[in-house]
């Protein structure tokens, strides 16, 4: 493990560490609601863990300490073992002569320790000791970025399992500053033991975890600063994908890669809001909320018509039309649906006459509200798009259909329907352009009761 943290990009290394992270709750979900008996056999070693010889072997520790260790331990016992256990984590991972990858594991440990474990379905609680931990950790200026990823990724957890309420603004404020900085890479160095500095794209899985956590507290805040902070967020990313699309040049491979990441996380902040509840709040600003959706669409829209038009244009070969038109349908999906449920708190499909959330933004507005049409508005056009990049064009359907039966898998040109798709990219083009002009009009009041 050593070799593939000092030799690969920190991105990738996150990535594996996600799903190390999802693996190991999955595991410890599985055994504690089979059944399955794992003996006991005493206290953790804790001083093989720093062996370097060990480090492969130290994911499967951590998984078997968090099962074997604490099971029929309770009371008093159970608080001074988890002290105990804490205490010898931190010592791991406060040592820069050991293996990375096993410093990142005793810091994800610490954020897996629960004082009660889970059961009929109730969350278990987190050990609220090891919370101050893990903050003074997140925001040491000397903690490297990986073990400030495994704090955060603690963090989150008591955020799902519940936080004590003296610690809770100091929670939020943490969300908040991690998902409104922006960093360019010169600005961020990685620490001493690290030679590169941070990829952009770490940052954002940064921001994208943070966001996690603000959906599972799910408070709108204090006078609204979570759903204020969310805006910004979403604001500045499509600003970004707006000065990009202002240029006559098409997107080089670079400029669409920052465009599709400014695309997903400004998606992730729009379904956070849609996470939040505002049943008792009282000083959302609906309209500056309703204008943020709409200009976020309409920028993604702008963006994947742009590249269409582009495809269609120089008539090129190259990515293939099908990866082409697949990579524009996420992004468009990614950013519909992630505004949908951010108005709905519900997902796609359903029809405007179906129940939102009682605690959805939609449900917490008056009927006479000018902002409730204009939503409307936004979701009828979000739902007849998807529709098309579901089914084509009705009046082309069948025709579609037909080409594509005799058409083979094999490329024969950017405007052919490819398997998988009911359109091609010129069909595709055109409903981004009909979108992309029905959104103006919204945007302009034309055809609503404000026009």
């Amino acid at each position: 493990m050593t070799g593939v943290l000092a030799g690969t990009g920190f991105y990738k290394v996150i990535m594996s560490f996600r799903l190390r992270f999802l693996t190991m709750i999955t595991l410890i979900a599985v055994s504690f609601f089979s059944g399955t008996s794992i003996p006991a056999q005493g206290t953790t070693n804790f001083a093989a863990w720093k062996e370097a010889k060990n480090a492969e072997a130290v994911h499967e520790w951590t998984r078997r300490l968090l099962i074997r260790d604490f099971r029929d331990v309770s009371g008093t016992a159970r608080e001074e073992l988890l002290a105990k256990t804490l205490s010898a984590l931190k010592d791991i991972a406060s040592d820069s002569d050991v293996v990375p990858s096993t410093r990142y594991n005793a810091v994800l440990t610490a954020g897996q320790l629960v004082s009660k474990e889970a059961s009929q379905g109730n969350l278990p609680e987190a050990y609220a000791d090891a919370l101050p931990y893990l903050i003074d950790l997140y925001q040491g200026a000397d903690s490297p970025y990986y073990l400030k990823y495994g704090a955060l990724l603690g963090i989150v957890r008591h955020a799902i399992c519940g936080i004590d309420s003296l610690r809770l603004d100091q929670v939020i404020d943490l969300f908040l500053e991690t998902i409104t900085t922006e960093y360019a890479v010169s600005e961020v160095a990685m620490a001493s033991d690290f030679a590169t500095p941070l990829e952009p794209a770490v940052w954002d899985w940064f921001r994208q975890t943070a966001l996690d956590g603000l959906s599972a507290l799910k408070t709108t805040g204090t006078n609204g600063n979570v759903v204020a902070a969310l805006l910004s967020v979403i604001d500045r990313k499509t600003q970004e994908i707006e000065i990009r699309c202002s240029s006559t040049d098409s997107f080089v491979q670079g400029e669409w890669e920052q465009v599709r990441r400014a695309i997903k996380l400004a998606s992730k902040a729009a379904k956070t809001l849609g996470d939040l509840d505002y049943t008792s709040s009282t000083d959302i600003d609906a309209k500056t909320i309703t204008d943020t959706f709409i200009t976020l669409v309409k920028a993604v829209c702008d963006a994947e018509y742009k590249i269409a038009v582009d495809a269609v244009d120089q008539k090129r070969t190259s990515p293939d039309p099908t990866i082409l038109i697949e990579q524009i349908v996420i992004d468009m999906k990614t950013c519909t649906q992630s505004v949908a449920w951010g108005i709905r708190c519900a997902p796609l499909p359903f029809s405007l006459t179906s129940r939102p959330a009682d605690s959805s933004l939609y449900a917490s507005l008056k009927n006479d509200d000018p902002a409730t049409k204009r939503l409307e508005r936004l979701m009828s056009e979000i739902i007849e798009h998807t529709t098309f990049l579901d089914e084509g064009d009705k009046m082309n359907r069948q025709a579609a259909v037909a080409i594509q039966g005799t058409v083979s898998g094999e490329s024969t040109g950017a405007n052919v329907p490819k398997r998988g798709f009911k359109f091609d990219i010129m069909e595709l083009r055109d409903a981004l352009a009909k979108l992309s002009e029905a959104l103006s009009d919204i945007q302009r009041g034309k055809g609503s009761p404000e026009g």
